[in-house]
């Protein structure tokens, strides 16, 4: 199979870099807006966790956070 290129190859972003962005954009939206259901889920398991954990420990808000961008990619899996 050989790819075809023309003059303004190199210049505009390809079809796939555009869908990245897009995808990008959206995790950030969902992230936005379910940072409340994931601040009140890592607050719930901080009160019900019989021991703190060991080692240095992030906010509430910084472990939220850092729940959501593992899950929410997870969406445009398939």
């Amino acid at each position: 199979m050989t790819m075809q290129f023309s003059a303004r190859d190199g210049h505009a972003p390809s079809h796939h870099a555009k869908s990245l962005a897009s995808d990008r954009r959206m995790c950030r939206r969902l992230v936005i807006a379910t940072l409340p259901v994931f601040i009140v889920a890592t607050a719930a398991r901080r009160l019900l966790r019989s021991k703190p954990a060991a080692g240095r420990r992030l906010s509430i808000y910084a472990e939220a956070r850092a729940s959501a961008y593992a899950t929410i990619p997870f969406m445009f899996m398939g």
